[in-house]
């Protein structure tokens, strides 16, 4: 009977001298405790020399130190592959979400003194700024500043803005993303960025800063996404320094952690 009970996961109890030790009572009163336990049905006593009181509703469960309560959504969370160089409408499309967007604003900007030097521009030159929403199954996914070279695509804003920007310069320019870097940061939602998200201010956001080249190498874009976190899972596909010639565009990540 006791080698049934400990198979099917129930938990024995320490002896009746030791619980008296450790509890610091008399053994008769361990044993009046235990009888009314048993009475209760929260332990079976069993007699013999392997027997001993076993509590009944103890059923051994897997560890769950790492469970994830967000689990129970997954099925809602889209994969941001991070080795791939993809728009996130056929990211979307791939993963079976209805994929959705909402253009905030479309013009032409004075380039920053970092966009000057990572282009090799002028300050006089201009830059095609453009600022989206991005839904996955109708619930927002991101807020993106995509941000490129004026010059370089002439008549950019007067193309439709809602698709994949990736799929219209290579439509429309036979430009091609082929390679990029990317810094991802945990940050909290600003005013302004809960706002465009409809999420509380402070949520956790997956913060993509990125600069990409085209299949000619010059530099294609400098761009800002913001990630709903509840709503991304992060993947990537990591390689031996043996396999460095793997073929196939990459995506440099660098991980940096924030004081505070």
């Amino acid at each position: 009977m006791a080698d049934d009970l400990a198979g099917r996961g129930f938990v024995k109890l320490p002896a009746e001298r030791e619980l008296a030790q450790r509890l610091q009572i008399s053994r008769s009163a361990v044993r009046r405790a235990l009888a009314g336990l048993e009475q209760q049905g929260a332990i079976r006593r069993v007699r013999g020399r392997a027997g001993g009181a076993f509590l009944t509703a103890a059923e051994s469960r897997p560890d769950d130190t790492f469970a994830d309560s967000s689990d129970v959504a997954a099925s809602r969370q889209v994969e941001r592959t991070l080795d791939t160089v993809v728009g996130v409408p056929q990211m979307l499309r791939s993963q079976g979400f209805e994929s959705g967007t909402r253009l905030l604003s479309a013009s032409y900007e004075h380039p920053s003194s970092e966009e000057r030097t990572y282009f090799g521009i002028g300050p006089d030159d201009l830059m095609a700024a453009i600022v989206r929403i991005r839904f996955a199954d109708g619930d927002s996914l991101s807020l993106e500043s995509f941000r490129i070279p004026a010059g370089r695509f002439p008549r950019l804003l007067e193309h439709s803005l809602i698709g994949s920007m990736y799929e219209l310069l290579d439509e429309h320019y036979d430009v091609r993303a082929a390679a990029a870097q990317e810094q991802i940061r945990v940050v909290p939602a600003t005013p302004r960025v809960a706002a465009a998200l409809a999420v509380e201010v402070e949520t956790p956001l997956l913060k993509v800063t990125r600069e990409s080249v085209d299949h000619r190498g010059e530099p294609l874009e400098r761009s800002v996404d913001y990630f709903r976190a509840d709503r991304t899972v992060l993947h990537v596909t990591a390689h031996s320094r043996d396999e460095a010639d793997f073929p196939g565009p990459r995506l440099q990540h660098r991980l940096e952690i924030a004081d505070g």
